[in-house]
């Protein structure tokens, strides 16, 4: 059942252009971050730049780190903490609760994240890209 149908709203959604998810599962979706940079949707505005901020404390964290497991590591990875938020209903997960970033994957993504940041890449972006060096992030994932 969509929320349209939930509430009683006719074609609402439609005319208004506002996603209908359905109430119980996942719908087959992700938010494209790059897009975000150009969006208009007030809802949404700022929101590429807040999502870069975030990832360049993080990144600002592991460059000033000495070590994986050291005081600023241990607070870029307490930054990097990602749970499924619920009601959204975007993305590909066959259960009823998505899954978000669990432990393992944080540990594994800030790990290869500080490898690449002691490289000399401070760019905040590089988190978009997760998905092409790490195995079980997708776009779905990162939205």
């Amino acid at each position: 059942m969509f929320v349209s149908e939930y509430f009683g709203l006719g074609d609402e959604f439609d005319k208004k252009e506002i996603f209908d998810c359905i109430l119980d599962k996942d719908s087959p979706f992700f938010i494209n971050l790059m897009r975000l940079k150009v969006c208009n949707v007030p809802e949404f505005q700022g929101s590429y730049q807040s999502i870069n901020d975030h990832f360049s404390k993080i990144a600002t964290l592991l460059n000033a780190s000495d070590s994986k497991g050291d005081k600023m590591y241990k607070s870029a990875l307490r930054l990097f903490k990602f749970s499924e938020v619920n009601g959204i209903n975007l993305g590909f997960s066959e259960s009823e609760h998505g899954a978000g970033f669990g432990e393992k994957l944080r540990k594994q993504v800030i790990s290869d994240a500080f490898d690449i940041v002691k490289k000399g890449v401070q760019y905040p972006e590089i988190f978009q890209l997760i998905s092409l060096i790490e195995e079980n992030i997708g776009p779905d994932r990162l939205s």
